[in-house]
């Protein structure tokens, strides 16, 4: 019998000194509904896309925050409530992420402590006040634990939905 030593080493800015769970980023991966951005709104190119950071959960590790304007760099394990309300959410609608923990938020955005995801379009549709969808989403991720949300109506997120667990 042959035995493998586990070395666990905490990355800079992780949140978890250890692995991170990585059985709900994959079931949100292979649930099939939810697709996300390989790229940043800003055209920044980083290691922290939201389709990256997924991908980096599924594989067991931290995700890469991104290290311009107002994020902070280094890595955070994604929380397990999080995805369990994106998986949910992602039941009923067909989702496109546009962030997770990276991207450029306010200081302080609780992206970077691995806890909210943005939603760019629901079925096929960009997230805006006339998208049908929005306020179902919205209120699907209140139902699933979400402690704030934010969309169209809210400054800021004219274009998009925050939510936050």
């Amino acid at each position: 019998m042959t035995t493998a030593a586990v070395v666990v080493v905490a990355l800079p800015g992780s949140a978890s000194a250890g692995p991170c769970p990585s059985a709900t980023a994959l079931s949100v991966i292979n649930q099939g509904r939810t697709s996300f951005w390989n790229y940043h709104e800003s055209g920044v190119a980083d290691n922290a896309t939201a389709l990256k950071n997924i991908n980096q959960a599924a594989s067991g590790l931290a995700a890469q925050r991104s290290s311009y304007g107002t994020a902070p760099g280094g890595s955070v394990c994604l929380a397990n409530s999080m995805l369990n309300g994106l998986y949910y959410v992602g039941s009923a609608y067909r989702l496109t992420l546009s962030e997770i923990a990276g991207g450029s938020h306010s200081a302080g955005s609780k992206h970077y402590q691995g806890v909210a995801f943005d939603v760019a379009s629901i079925n096929g549709s960009s997230v805006s006040s006339s998208n049908p969808y929005y306020q179902g989403v919205m209120q699907s991720c209140r139902n699933n634990g979400a402690v704030l949300v934010l969309g169209p109506g809210d400054a800021g997120h004219a274009t998009h939905l925050h939510c936050q667990w």
